[in-house]
């Protein structure tokens, strides 16, 4: 473990060497703060009927990391060998498998401090409101499973993608495929078994019961494999370069 945190405290510097953490964390945290700004505007002023909830600007910010996350996780495996200090990477004391949890360990705390800025808003319900608590917190467990899912994702596509730019269309394209499942569930020419499996595979429908308040086992072992799956394909393929 002192191994993984070596590595992720050596990734988290070159990441917030970047401009894109900044602009990241910047741009979450406005966008998702207007809305639950405009929220409150409309509650004051009685034109919006069911009280605030985070779960709008969480799920605005759940929508924004499609396109985010693929940019922060694309240089962490691909820039290694840009670099040349892949080489220098391999000759260290450690496995590839902490190699990987290392580098997403990084992302992810980067993550969880953009998360972090949100809360922000449960504070201002609970101090000037009386929301129920179980929706809120499931609602940030989400968050939470959530980046991991994408994060891994993005990992996976930068181990074996030859170059930044193709890591991040890589991990764009596969994050869309699960992103739209539960959209394509619905055409209609498709059997059903078909459209239940394309629903269950989508990374959109496992969300919902998490903003309602309901925990199911379902949902959350769901994120917890792609996360675990990803993170098993991107350390067995970064296994396979060390011997090329």
């Amino acid at each position: 473990m002192q191994n993984v945190w070596i590595i992720a405290r050596r990734e988290l510097g070159a990441i917030f060497v970047q401009p894109i953490a900044y602009v990241f964390i910047a741009s979450m945290t406005l966008i998702t703060g207007a809305i639950f700004a405009v929220q409150i505007a409309f509650s004051s002023q009685g034109l919006q009927g069911a009280p605030p909830t985070v779960s709008d600007p969480l799920a605005t910010f759940a929508f924004l990391c499609v396109f985010a996350i693929p940019a922060i996780t694309m240089r962490l495996v691909s820039e290694e060998r840009q670099t040349g200090t892949m080489e220098l990477l391999m000759t260290l004391p450690v496995t590839d498998g902490q190699v990987i949890l290392g580098k997403f360990l990084a992302a992810l705390l980067m993550y969880a401090g953009a998360v972090a800025l949100t809360l922000i808003y449960p504070f201002v319900l609970l101090r000037f409101g009386n929301p129920d608590v179980g929706p809120i917190l499931t609602s940030y467990l989400l968050m939470l499973l959530w980046g991991s899912a994408l994060i891994s994702i993005g990992i996976f596509a930068s181990t074996i993608a030859p170059d930044q730019i193709i890591a991040f269309m890589l991990a764009f394209g596969f994050i869309l495929i699960f992103y739209l499942f539960a959209f394509l569930a619905n055409i209609p020419a498709l059997p059903e078994s078909v459209a239940n499996l394309m629903r269950e595979l989508s990374l959109t429908s496992h969300q919902d019961n998490f903003f309602r308040g309901l925990l199911l086992a379902k949902d959350v072992l769901y994120y917890v494999l792609v996360t675990g799956l990803f993170l098993f394909a991107a350390a067995r393929f970064f296994e396979s370069r060390r011997w090329r």
